[in-house]
């Protein structure tokens, strides 16, 4: 069939309105598992400083003489360690005409590219959390840098080959992990992990971290017993593929696939404790306009905040891992 003579199409019309929703569609992840579950403090000076202390080693032969003179037992300073407030920030800038015209799907082009970059910023704080940064105290010309898990958690730790993590009693964590050798993640690792935590710390860890491609492994893990799903009459089968939760002798961890840790640390497990660690925020997340220096809107979006691990005894990690 053709079309009758002098017919006036849609391809013809110039004047046909465009058909676009009001709305956008955006399917980056949002959530950051690791800071959402920890604590949450106050920092006031860009050198975010707390003590830890331990009791003595039981000691089975803590046996004296009936009527002796005793003195004072040895005591043990506490360690007062740091951490440096980390600023972060993120720019939006649009034109002022931008801004004057009607878009679809916000309101405002300003306030929907703050709430992207605030986003963002949540998305950098997790980030760095899950690094193995270490501290930068910074200075005039140097950024500050707040040190991750990865260099603030060294003693119940599995590393592959001479990895090994520096231990950090005071001050600042400012030196790096020795380098390891990767290997692929394994089931023994783990429950190694696990026992040392428990041992050091009497403490039962609640939440792993890792990536995607780790937990993808993490569920093939054998356990102690086979995944069984029973199928009533009428019901369709399911195939049991994954594991969100592992019951360890020492405590039942929920499994968390981290997609931020994918590209923060893809070689590392974290086994935590979200009760002794937390962000420190030194004011917290806000919005400021710039000066206006011509045909444009700016406004800076920022945060200063850093990790702050309480007992270092009741987390632990697994590195040199292959991704």
């Amino acid at each position: 069939m053709a079309q009758p003579t002098n017919t006036f199409d849609s391809y013809a019309a110039v004047g046909n309105r465009e058909d676009l929703q009001d709305k956008i569609y955006m399917v980056s992840p949002e959530k950051t598992p690791v800071v959402s579950a920890i604590r949450r403090f106050k920092a006031t000076q860009r050198l975010h400083e707390w003590q830890r202390d331990s009791l003595a080693t039981p000691n089975k032969d803590n046996a004296v003489v009936e009527g002796d003179d005793r003195t004072g037992t040895a005591a043990t300073p506490t360690q007062r360690v740091a951490n440096t407030v980390q600023l972060f920030d993120k720019v939006a800038v649009v034109s002022s005409t931008q801004e004057k015209t009607k878009s679809a799907g916000r309101s405002s082009e300003m306030k929907y590219q703050i709430s992207k970059r605030m986003v963002e910023l949540k998305r950098d704080l997790e980030a760095m959390v899950l690094s193995d940064n270490v501290a930068v105290q910074g200075n005039s010309s140097t950024a500050r840098k707040s040190a991750g898990l990865g260099a603030m958690l060294y003693s119940n730790t599995d590393h592959g080959g001479a990895g090994a993590t520096p231990a950090h009693t005071s001050g600042l964590a400012t030196t790096a992990q020795t380098a390891g050798t990767n290997r692929a993640f394994a089931e023994a690792q783990l429950k190694s992990v696990m026992q040392k935590i428990y041992t050091n710390s009497g403490e039962m860890p609640s939440i792993i971290s890792m990536t995607p491609s780790h937990k993808a492994t993490f569920s093939g893990f054998a356990g102690i017993a086979a995944n069984r799903n029973q199928v009533k009459k009428g019901q369709q089968a399911t195939i049991v593929g994954g594991a969100d939760v592992y019951v360890s002798d020492f405590g039942e961890l929920a499994v968390v696939p981290n997609y931020v840790q994918a590209t923060a640390n893809a070689n590392t497990v974290f086994i935590l404790n979200p009760e002794h660690a937390g962000i420190a925020y030194l004011g917290g997340f806000k919005s400021e306009a710039l000066a206006k220096t011509g045909h444009t809107e700016k406004e800076l979006v920022s945060v200063e905040a850093c990790l702050v691990v309480t007992a270092e005894t009741a987390h632990g990690k697994i590195a040199n891992l292959t991704a």
